[in-house]
């Protein structure tokens, strides 16, 4: 279900370039606040990374991006466009997946609870038309491939365990 929400004529900026300058700002100001907070982490090693390492790295690499997407968006070329189409329901769907992410974390762990979550969450995006055959096994491969690869990541080059779950 689409909602539509307008806004005055007399705006100097289309609707789509206010909101994504927006969202670039709290992106940015949101990973600023979280990079200070990382740098408060104590290291908790003295041989190899430490548990500030990843927090630090992570950050940095998100305020990096979020300036990446503000200079994008300041030299967008703006439609003047008043009217914004945005699905609700997708948005609200999200963070009901983002809350069973976070309880399925402690359950059945990283691996597990991110297949589901990735997996839902592309085919939630993907308009029907998308969903083809093809494009779902494409999907439900990259929901356990990402995963897999990222704890591997994290568990060979960093030291790093990522939770497990209770059942497993």
């Amino acid at each position: 279900m689409m909602d539509e929400i307008s806004h005055k004529e007399g705006e100097i900026m289309g609707i789509k370039k206010l909101s994504e300058l927006v969202t670039d700002f709290v992106l940015l100001i949101t990973g600023v606040g979280l990079w200070i907070s990382a740098q408060t982490i104590e290291t908790g090693t003295t041989m190899g990374k430490g548990s500030d390492f990843m927090p630090k790295v992570c950050t940095a690499v998100w305020v990096i991006l979020a300036v990446i997407l503000l200079l994008q968006t300041l030299k967008m070329a703006d439609d003047k466009d008043k009217t914004l189409k945005m699905s609700l329901k997708g948005f609200l769907l999200t963070f009901l997946y983002l809350a069973v992410y976070m309880f399925l974390l402690n359950v059945t762990g990283f691996i597990i609870s991110s297949i589901l979550y990735m997996f839902a969450q592309m085919m939630l995006y993907v308009p029907e038309t998308g969903r083809t055959k093809k494009n779902v096994i494409l999907f439900a491969v990259l929901s356990a491939a990402v995963p897999i690869a990222v704890n591997i990541l994290f568990v060979n080059a960093f030291s790093l365990l990522l939770p497990a779950g209770s059942i497993f």
